[in-house]
């Protein structure tokens, strides 16, 4: 574990822009050196969905950035060592070769591989998919890259955890990883866990349900906005809101969107960077456009559900609910430059408080539409640096400096597997 001291309460999520406390990642290593260009190949069966090959040794240096930026406000998480412990456990460790086996049909000597292994070869075979880790070892399985993209994992509401469901093939053994955790680790033993997460697990997984964290955005302790999304589906965001609405949100604004790719999570086209401002893609705005988002409020009335169809763009439905933000807009509202810069994860911004955000440098017209609204713009380094000499480390000095800052990574190599800061990071704790 990295960064400031542990903190003692686990989870609890009741923004998108309170201080980040705790965090979970997992950094790019032998999983996303195993992808082929047979695997990049949407028509395959073997499809992992990257669209390009990463330099991996690019992508673990723009990663150790963001890890180094996050450490200096929060405890930051490996996700693999949190496996790894988890499968110290002799129960949940069978549990979990059995789940993998039945996933990948594996043959009996696989099998016996897997249950030879320690506690932290495993964690490192289920990630990479051969044995014991190692690029070159046995082949077992595919390899899971997209674990990078922890932000799926899993959702914090509140003081709730809800799992996710990955609605892709080469996602799915990353469901069952998690679920190992979150029974297993002795960090997760008290927590409340979604029943309707719960229940879709021992349904086998249900594919028609499924929910995916980038589709889920925690606007305040009563509000939450989901995606209507290629990932995630309305069978899944139906049976959650119920039970979210029992769980003190009070209003659950699901957008419906085009089931596509470009735009395959809520948190590609929309994301918060302080109270009062979000960064947006514009199409969603677009009245009749192709690409226009539409919002339908789940909210109690009587006693019952109701389901009104707001018939508002996103940002107005976020005003009406109590919640009016200044748009910035991706690619500077330059229609070109918002589709190539969304492309690239130009909206999908992390928040380390309310005004300190995280994105990636290479998107030049966001940088600039978020300098016009106030953010100075930095790299990590240099964000470090002003961190230590203007406030001596102290992150609460800063926060209560209310400047705003854009620390921008790099990004090009993260970003060939169509994820930005956001999509990297699972905030398991934020405290306002």
């Amino acid at each position: 574990m990295l960064g400031r001291d542990r903190i003692p309460e686990m989870i609890q999520v009741n923004s998108e822009v309170e201080r980040l406390r705790r965090v979970v990642v997992q950094p790019p290593g032998p999983a996303l050196e195993r992808i082929l260009p047979a695997h990049i190949v949407p028509e395959s069966s073997g499809y992992l969905l990257f669209d390009d090959l990463v330099d991996v040794r690019l992508a673990q240096r723009e990663h150790s950035q963001l890890c180094e930026v996050l450490g200096a406000f929060a405890e930051v998480v490996v996700f693999q060592d949190l496996l790894a412990e988890s499968l110290e456990d002799a129960a949940r460790r069978s549990t979990l070769i059995a789940q993998v086996a039945e996933l990948h049909q594996l043959a009996e000597a696989d099998v016996a591989i897997l249950e030879a292994l320690d506690a932290a070869a495993l964690a490192a075979s289920l990630v990479v998919g051969t044995e014991g880790g190692e690029l070159d070892g046995r082949h077992l399985f595919p390899p899971a890259p997209n674990l990078i993209f922890t932000r799926d994992l899993a959702v914090v509401a509140g003081d709730v955890l809800i799992v996710g469901n990955a609605s892709k093939k080469a996602r799915r053994r990353e469901t069952l990883m998690t679920w190992a955790v979150v029974e297993g680790h002795p960090d997760f033993q008290d927590l409340q866990v979604s029943s309707t997460s719960r229940r879709i697990r021992d349904a086998g997984g249900s594919a028609p349900l499924t929910l995916e964290g980038g589709d889920f955005l925690v606007i305040s302790s009563s509000l939450v906005c989901v995606g209507a999304s290629e990932r995630t589906s309305w069978s899944m965001i139906v049976s959650l809101a119920e039970e979210l609405l029992d769980t003190g949100f009070t209003r659950v604004l699901v957008v419906e969107m085009p089931k596509q790719r470009s735009s395959m999570h809520l948190d590609t086209v929309f994301t918060m960077v302080h109270w009062d401002s979000g960064v947006i893609y514009p199409p969603l705005l677009e009245p009749g456009g192709r690409e226009q988002a539409h919002v339908i409020r789940l909210r109690r009335v009587g006693g019952t559900t109701a389901v009104e169809d707001l018939s508002s763009d996103m940002l107005a439905a976020l005003a009406q609910e109590g919640h009016p933000l200044q748009a910035i807009l991706c690619g500077g509202g330059h229609p070109i430059h918002a589709a190539r810069e969304q492309w690239t994860d130009g909206a999908n911004y992390v928040a380390l408080g309310p005004g300190i955000v995280v994105g990636y440098a290479r998107n030049h017209h966001t940088g600039s539409a978020m300098r016009a609204a106030g953010f100075e713009e930095m790299d990590p380094a240099g964000f470090l640096e002003r961190l230590e000499k203007d406030f001596q480390g102290d992150v609460e000095a800063m926060l209560n400096s209310g400047r705003r800052y854009a620390i921008h990574l790099v990004g090009s190599e993260l970003s060939r597997g169509r994820g930005g800061p956001r999509c990297l990071t699972l905030p398991l704790r934020r405290e306002g």
